[in-house]
């Protein structure tokens, strides 16, 4: 049996009862599309998780990557696996039908990630960046050259990457030294790039990276960084491919994790023979760059919550089967199975809270992303786009770092035996990690938060979240078996409101005690929106009793609801409380003193 674990219940609970995911249908974009066909995307593609990339996981970490003179051997499984993922239309699923997409709604994208990820992170990289490299040069670049290189890339035949880090820039693009020299058509790049995914590989017969660069006699700083397509192998007129393009990878990294996915130093130019083609606007490379790099970050929350998903459910297996200890109270004779002991229960449930709010998070943010696509211009569709702002560093962040969380809670059910290889959590662990670090840190996701989506068009993300989560308070106000919890949700709210004002007067007028409070303050929104979403399904649970009676499912979304509400509110209103502090050792401390 395969290590991956997914409850297809769960999935379609959110998707249909909660969010009604085949209202999509109802747009224009999607009107030969009905709910039926969404359904049987999420089957097929759970079924393909598990019988095609599932297997892997093992091969991956087992066999690893062979590095030598430049180039990188994976094991042959991952590269029949690409091909075939390619060609069964998994990467360019949500994409237009102009380039060989299958124009599914944007939000399956997500959906699709949620099972692939979860059944082997480090392959479903390359896949995902490469749908993600060729959403760029279908959105930006010039005609011909999407021509040449989408549907290579969407069908699999091709790989894409990013390209942004350098060694002495790190997360501060505004430096980065690669440089882009004019010439004719075209540019020659010559720089250095290092930790890109996937940059080298033997999967596909051409890598297109996605570079940025300045031109030569552009702006210094963030204002004067362009966005080249630079392919490994250099792409004739007529698509074939011809001579190499001078893009070397001088070494891979050795990681905690991610055994099985090589992070690459990769040089362009170094013999000044790499060209490149401008990808969109001179002078716009980062805006047109943050298209993929928002599109990563919520990947980044997904493959947090997937890991903690199928984490928590191997722990609950194995919990069911070890046979260990007596019952506490009693109620059994001899040895019971472990998931009788309470500490144990209290994980598990703490586990599966963390999952289900954290996917309908995701997947709720991921359903607004298509209403900001495709709603027509207006208010309504505005709306939708400031909460997919707002959401975006929370995704990020919460679900990456809640992630590793839940995935250690998991390695602790197991006891000494989470510890070893003969289970998949040891892996799980090592794996999720990299999550909080990637895509821009965590504390830089906080400050986005509190900063930037705090601050641009008057606060608008802000304020489409507020409007959200207060039209959930205001409606479920009276709710017989649940009013207790919303009037706690809404308690919280209004601190949490007043809180985010305070902080913003503060960015202003004391930045350094402002950026000593923006994560604990990135943790409270998280975790009111994780009380909402939990309520929310917990309200639709008891619809669900009072017209079907009993059922241990909807028992379980009500049960996980009032548990992690009622344990979380005081530790949100004491990280409110943390964020309102008026004491200065962080801004403060002598560096000398730490």
């Amino acid at each position: 049996m395969g290590h991956f674990k997914v409850n297809q219940r769960d999935i379609f609970f959110i998707l249909k009862d909660q969010l009604n995911y085949g209202s999509l249908c109802n747009l224009k974009r999607y009107e030969s599309i009905d709910e039926k066909t969404l359904d049987m995307l999420v089957t097929e593609a759970i079924n393909f998780a598990k019988g095609v990339i599932d297997p892997l996981q093992e091969i991956g970490e087992t066999q690893g990557l062979q590095f030598n003179n430049g180039k990188v051997k994976c094991p042959p499984e991952f590269k029949k696996a690409f091909t075939q993922y390619g060609q069964d239309g998994w990467i360019a699923a949500a994409r237009d039908t102009e380039y060989g997409g299958q124009g599914f709604p944007h939000m399956m994208r997500i959906v699709i990630n949620d099972f692939m990820y979860g059944a082997c992170q480090p392959f479903n990289m390359a896949p995902s960046l490469t749908h993600g490299a060729a959403h760029l040069v279908e959105h930006f670049a010039k005609e011909e050259l999407k021509k040449i290189y989408v549907p290579k890339m969407f069908d699999g035949k091709w790989s894409g990457t990013m390209c942004l880090t350098e060694a002495d820039s790190g997360s501060n693009l505004a430096t980065i030294q690669t440089t882009a020299f004019r010439e004719g058509d075209h540019f020659r790049i010559k720089g250095s790039k290092v930790f890109i995914s996937w940059g080298e590989h033997d999967l596909t017969d051409n890598i297109i990276h996605l570079v940025l660069a300045r031109i030569d006699g552009a702006p210094e700083g963030v204002d004067g960084i362009s966005l080249f397509i630079a392919p490994k192998i250099r792409v004739l007129p007529d698509g074939s491919l011809g001579e190499p393009n001078d893009v070397s990878c001088s070494s891979i990294e050795e990681k905690m994790g991610l055994h099985s996915s090589p992070t690459c130093v990769l040089n362009f130019g170094s013999h000044d023979g790499c060209i490149g083609y401008l990808c969109g606007v001179e002078n716009k490379g980062l805006a047109h760059m943050f298209r993929m790099i928002n599109m990563a970050r919520i990947n980044t929350g997904v493959c947090g919550m997937t890991l903690a998903s199928t984490a928590y459910l191997n722990a609950l297996a194995y919990t069911k089967e070890r046979i260990q200890g007596k019952d506490v109270a009693g109620r059994k004779q001899g040895n019971v199975p472990i998931i009788d002991h309470p500490d144990i229960r209290r994980m598990l449930l703490w586990m599966k809270s963390m999952v289900d709010g954290m996917r309908s998070m995701i997947y709720t943010g991921a359903f607004w992303s298509d209403l900001a696509e495709e709603l027509p211009e207006g208010e309504e569709k505005a709306h939708y786009e400031n909460l997919i702002n707002f959401m975006t560093p929370i995704i990020k962040a919460y679900c990456s770092d809640m992630g590793f969380r839940v995935c250690e809670t998991a390695v602790q059910c197991l006891g000494g035996y989470g510890y070893c290889k003969d289970y998949p959590l040891e892996q799980y662990l090592r794996d999720v990690k990299i999550m909080s670090l990637y895509e821009g840190t965590n504390g830089i996701q906080a400050m986005d938060l509190m900063g930037r989506k705090m601050q641009i068009n008057q606060g608008a993300p802000f304020l489409a979240f507020k409007k959200e989560i207060e039209k959930f308070c205001n409606s479920n106000t009276s709710h017989p078996q649940l009013g207790k919890q919303i009037h706690e949700l809404i308690r919280v709210k209004d601190r949490l409101c007043a809180m985010a004002d305070e902080m913003k007067n503060r960015m202003k007028s004391d930045p350094l005690q402002w950026a000593s409070y923006t994560y604990p303050a990135l943790l409270a929104f998280s975790e009111t929106i994780m009380i909402w979403r939990l309520l929310d399904m917990a309200r639709i649970a008891y619809a669900a009793v009072e017209k079907a009676g009993e059922n241990d499912f909807y028992t379980g979304k009500i049960n996980q609801a009032t548990f992690f509400t009622d344990i979380t509110i005081p530790h949100v209103l004491a990280k409110i409380e943390t964020c309102l502090r008026t004491e200065r050792e962080i801004a403060e401390m002598p560096d000398s003193a730490f």
